[in-house]
Parts: structure tokens; sequence; C-alpha cells
């Protein structure tokens, strides 16, 4: 729902202030909206910046203004709404991963999906035949799972799930028991395989049972035996009990719904 009209909209185009002025106040609480929920909550990820994102969606709302085209107010809401979406999430690829391109952070994200959350598989995804064209070397594509996974250090400080502020020995020592002075780096990297293995599997318990059930196919995640996407998708919609196209619907919103959800949950570690 948006209060724009055509008149105001077509104004805007031809830089009559009034009516930026009437768009920029319509879109605000969409951008700030958006800022917010890229941005996240932890302790990393506050206010600054969530308004370095909020700056980016503003910057985009001009430049839609110009490059509109559509035939409605409605349009022209969903057309600046996505170029926020992009604009904000490269500009968090920028911010939160230091040392790689944000082109290199998308496809990184891409291999992460493929590989069902775990980063470490996602590095060996991403310099393999699977990336297609956007294939890295071994080299970049560990440089891109330390940028995503961030440079941890035993008193880098975190969130826990009850607002105190720990740091990361500490919240390791919380969640596994190691005493934090005998907390080593290779026990946060032992202890986050636990938790990104957890946190797939949470997040594959909100999908809708066919969803789950096509991508765990996908990797052989038990009790489901492994099909191969696109090749055994008829074998697969056999024993499903629906159709092939059924089959390849739920793995297409299956993907994108994970993702979303991986991403929204992996950062509060």
């Amino acid at each position: 729902m948006t209060h724009l009209t055509h008149a105001q909209i077509a104004a805007a185009k031809d830089n009559e202030l009034t009516a930026i002025t009437a768009i920029i106040k319509e879109t605000e609480s969409l951008v700030w909206s958006r800022a917010r929920y890229y941005a996240g909550s932890t302790a990393e990820n506050g206010n600054a910046l969530a308004e370095d994102l909020a700056q980016s969606g503003r910057i985009a709302v001009w430049e839609c203004i110009a490059k509109f085209d559509g035939d409605t107010p409605e349009a022209f809401m969903a057309y600046i709404g996505r170029h926020i979406d992009t604009a904000m999430l490269d500009a968090l690829r920028t911010e939160t991963r230091p040392g790689v391109t944000a082109r290199a952070a998308k496809d990184f994200e891409h291999a992460l999906t493929l590989a069902a959350g775990d980063p470490y598989d996602a590095e060996r995804i991403a310099a393999g035949g699977e990336m297609g064209d956007r294939k890295m070397t071994p080299e970049h594509a560990y440089a891109a799972r330390l940028s995503w996974l961030g440079l941890d250090y035993l008193d880098r400080p975190v969130s826990a799930e009850d607002g105190d502020s720990l740091t990361l020995a500490e919240k390791v020592e919380r969640e596994s028991g190691v005493p934090a002075d005998l907390i080593t780096p290779a026990d946060i990297a032992s202890h986050r395989r636990t938790v990104i293995r957890t946190q797939v599997h949470r997040v594959l318990g909100l999908l809708s049972e066919r969803q789950r059930h096509v991508l765990k196919a996908g990797f052989g995640v038990s009790p489901v035996p492994q099909y191969r996407p696109g090749a055994d998708d008829g074998e697969l919609a056999a024993d499903m009990g629906c159709t092939r196209y059924q089959v390849q619907q739920a793995r297409t919103k299956g993907n994108r719904r994970f993702g979303e959800l991986y991403r929204a949950g992996a950062r509060a570690w």
C-alpha cells in the first residue's frame, strides 16, 4: 500500500522538489526496516552499520526515481524495494567481508547454499565445477571463507542468547563445557562446525515438509537417500507422490528460503 500518485512520480522524474520529498518521506520507513533487518542485532552489527545501510538505501531510492518506467505507484514501490535490497546487500558484503570483493562474497553465499550452510564445504564447492564461470581459485575460495566467517580471536566480543556480553572464548566455554583458559583456535573451529550442523537442521525444520524433503534428498541428509538434482527428479517425484514440476518448485523455493533463514541466524554466533 502506498500513498504516492502517478502525478507525484511523474513530477519527481522531472526533478520537482516537492514530489521528490514526498517519495523520500514515503520510502523512509521501508529503508530503515530493511537496514535494521540486514544489520542484525549482534554486538558487531549495531546502529552504525544500520545507518550506513540506510544511506545506501536512500541513494538507491534517488536512482530509482530516474530509472523507473513502470505503470503504477505499486509497481514503483516494488521496484524501489528490489533496488534497496540489492544496494544494501552489496554494502553489507563490502562492510563485513574484508579482503574480498562484493561479487566474490555473493558467489560464496551461492556456494554456501549449495553446501547446505557448511562454509568449509562451500569453500570446496566455490573452487569446483558446480560454480560454472564463477568458479574461484582455491586461494580465492579460502579467502572468501575466512571473510565470511570473520577473523576469530579469543577475546572477540559476542552476544549470548540471554543478552550478556561475552568474549568468544567465554561463549564457547558456556556452550561446549571446555574451560575458557584452555580453549584454542582449533576448539573454536570444532565448536563452530557443531553450531553449523545444529543451525542447518533447525533451518530445515522451518521449511515446508516437501521443501525439506527435496533439499535433504539433494545432499542425502539422513534419513532421506540422495537424489541428483535434475537428473533424478522423476524418481524423487515418484517416491514423494508428486510431480516432477512440484519437486523443482520445492527445490527453488526451499533453497531461497533456506538461504534467507540460515543467513539470518548464522551471524548470532
